[in-house]
């Protein structure tokens, strides 16, 4: 049986920076997979810097999104949602400014106009707000789908100061936005939950979908040599922690918890990111390093930077410990996963115990509970781990099956075998305007092929 036509899409993902963050790797994992099918893939950024800059796919057409003065971009986001202005005064009044990240506003309006995108991604609150404030200002068909990456709730009460007043003054324009949305994606259950509870979703509007990881990719990466002296020998352990040195990743509790470990065996502690040389990142780095100088466990400790293939380091290590306060997903607990390295986890809010699966495949201690984790540390080290039991549980967050789900929210239940009808219709108008004869693509799953 011959499978129908497949018309490509126009796909576009935004995303407001390169940063080596969770939800940015998300986005072009997606990219790359829409990319491989047939589509047609924009990937728009406001500012394009970051680690991930020299990581664009094959396939995907990244598109530097121009900036505007403030000032304009909420005259489009008060023509965008006339009804809502009063939400938009208010934050703006509260925060004594206009938000940033409107000044791109118009410049998303633009490539909708210009290109007759089909359907827009974003991921982060900002890029969420600008995404839905674009598609109404310039009343285009654009699908919009918007990403719930983090328990925005969580993060309120955790942030400092300032960052909690300003998620408080946008709460009311998020809610609005979101619910103006053609769709929600959770990274996870629990994500899903919080935003319907902390923005007032209906619950049928939002969907949950676990990242993805690139996961073939990322195998052979991890076996690629590793010369440092720690993992020349299996002699000694090697516990790894990894993320942005921020407050949310809770370094310092897993740095007590090493020297708990410590005392009972010899074992060594290694933390991979905060690669920055001022700001708060190397505030927390100086703080680290104070405190493992005080629980004098400094000599089998070590941070050695960002690292732009950290898997070989995952493969080696005797133990990966997550020990976040907070979470949307954690990609490195899957990654970790998918080396076999063993894994010890708080269990935060959210992700952890849904890729753990309530700790048949990871441990999971309580939150801000030292003791708890230098124990399940210990017994880790102490019990022979399936490393091949690790890793398919890890496959399970393939970039092929996020593809297929959220094929799903972008094109309506025909997919992943095509795009929906309306999609479908609008390509074909566009393509017969440009000349462009349709893919000769029988269906994305047989691209796979």
């Amino acid at each position: 049986m011959t499978s129908p036509e497949f018309v490509p899409a126009r796909i576009s993902f935004l995303l407001d920076n390169l940063t080596g963050g969770g939800a940015e790797k998300v986005i072009l994992n997606l990219a790359r997979g829409f990319a491989r099918l047939g589509h047609h893939v924009d990937l728009l950024v406001c500012k394009v810097e970051g680690v991930l800059s020299n990581s664009i796919p094959a396939g995907v057409n990244l598109v530097s999104l121009e900036a505007a003065s403030p000032l304009r971009g909420l005259l489009c986001a008060f023509r965008a949602d006339p009804a809502g202005s009063g939400q938009l005064l208010g934050a703006v009044v509260n925060s004594r400014k206009v938000p940033k990240g409107f000044k791109y506003i118009p410049a998303i309006v633009e490539h909708l106009r210009a290109n007759e995108v089909d359907v827009l991604l974003s991921a982060l609150p900002k890029s969420n707000i600008n995404a839905v404030l674009a598609k109404h200002c310039c009343k285009v068909r654009t699908r919009v789908v918007v990403g719930a990456h983090i328990n925005i709730s969580t993060q309120v009460l955790e942030g400092s100061r300032r960052g909690k007043k300003r998620l408080q003054y946008l709460r009311p324009v998020m809610q609005r936005c979101y619910r103006r949305a053609d769709a929600v994606v959770a990274v996870s259950r629990g994500v899903e939950k919080d935003s319907v509870q902390y923005l007032d979703l209906n619950p049928n509007s939002v969907t949950t979908i676990y990242n993805p990881i690139e996961t073939p990719e990322m195998e052979a990466l991890s076996r690629e040599p590793l010369d440092h002296p720690w993992f020349l020998s299996d002699t000694i352990p090697v516990i790894l922690g990894m993320g942005r040195f921020v407050t949310q990743k809770d370094f310092p509790l897993l740095v007590r918890a090493f020297a708990k470990v410590r005392q009972r065996r010899h074992v060594r502690l290694m933390l991979l990111g905060g690669d920055e040389t001022s700001g708060p990142q190397a505030e927390h780095r100086k703080v680290l390093r104070g405190l493992a100088e005080r629980l004098g466990v400094s000599d089998d400790f070590e941070m050695p930077g960002f690292k732009v293939n950290p898997y070989p380091y995952l493969r080696n290590a005797s133990v990966f410990v997550l020990s976040s306060r907070y979470e949307g997903f954690g990609n490195v607990v899957v990654e970790a996963l998918l080396t076999g390295c063993p894994v010890v986890s708080t269990d935060c809010p959210s992700g952890p115990a849904e890729i753990l699966r309530d700790g048949e495949f990871g441990r999971l201690v309580p939150v801000d509970d030292e003791t708890a984790l230098a124990d399940a540390i210990f017994d880790t080290l102490d019990r022979p781990n399936n490393r091949e039991f690790l890793k398919a549980r890890g496959r399970v967050f393939s970039v092929e099956r996020a593809v297929e789900s959220y094929s799903r929210v972008f094109f309506g239940p025909s997919a992943p075998d095509g795009v929906s009808r309306q999609v479908a219709q609008l390509a074909e108008k566009r393509n017969a305007r440009t000349g462009l004869p349709p893919a000769q693509v029988s269906s994305p799953r047989e691209a796979r092929k």
